[in-house]
């Protein structure tokens, strides 16, 4: 486009968009003078005299010092804010952490307090024992016991949680082939509790075992969560002095 000074009439060839970003303003190259173009002019085209220099751009005004200071207060302001902002979305990324970790760590506890919250734990993949015992390293053996065959078996109730926990007696069953149970009784341990970590072995013999028995099941009893025991406890046999106790095994 052309723009002619008004206080010399030079003609120069300008860039509409270089004079719209700066509202305009040019300064006239042969006499200094500063006006401003207005809108007509920036949309006017017409024939351009060879030679005409372009008109110079005039320089953006410095500062104020207070207007320094206040866009430096601004940007401390928004650094600070973003800073914060970061800070807390830290803050609560580091109390998810902690939380799923409490609900890891104390997820019998947390299952003892609210028992729907095994269906939330098991909706994960994860069973919960609520009562924070665990029956380990089972070891199963036929002997003789008396002259006829017997089963002997052998292991561990362990405290799987961090703080005491309360002896609950075991149920001990011989399922057959298709998981049916063809005797149970139960097993008492001596300790009335056990610390945390700490374990109780136990061991029981089954007489005469039945011939179609294919697998040896040792879990909570029944009254462990609300149910009835089996049958009152009976003495150790003979051939297992060592035996924390046992019971007469109820056949089915």
């Amino acid at each position: 486009m052309i723009v002619t000074c008004p206080s010399c009439d030079a003609k120069y060839r300008a860039d509409p968009q270089a004079l719209a970003r700066r509202g305009g303003r040019v300064r006239c190259a042969s006499c200094s003078h500063v006006w401003t173009v207005d809108d007509d002019a920036l949309t006017l085209e017409q024939p351009f005299e060879a030679g005409a220099p372009a008109p110079e751009p005039v320089p953006e005004e410095p500062k104020k010092p207070h207007e320094v200071i206040r866009e430096r207060a601004e940007s401390r302001r928004r650094q600070a804010r973003l800073a914060t902002e970061g800070a807390g979305w830290a803050a609560v990324a580091a109390l998810f952490v902690v939380i799923m970790a409490g609900a890891w760590l104390f997820r019998v506890d947390v299952v003892q307090a609210f028992p729907r919250a095994a269906n939330v734990y098991a909706s994960v993949g994860m069973t919960v024992n609520p009562h924070g015992l665990e029956v380990h390293e089972l070891v199963v053996e036929r002997i003789e016991a008396r002259g006829t065959p017997a089963l002997a078996i052998e292991g561990a109730l362990v405290n799987v949680t961090g703080r005491e926990r309360p002896v609950t007696p075991l149920r001990a069953a011989v399922l057959d082939a298709d998981g049916a149970v063809l005797v149970e009784w139960t097993v008492l341990l001596e300790s009335p509790e056990l610390a945390a970590g700490a374990l109780e072995r136990f061991r029981t013999v089954l007489p005469d075992p039945p011939a179609n028995g294919t697998e040896v099941l040792v879990e909570l009893a029944p009254q462990a969560t609300g149910g009835t025991p089996s049958q009152p406890p009976a003495a150790p046999s003979d051939d297992a002095p060592d035996a924390e106790a046992h019971e007469t095994p109820a056949a089915h």
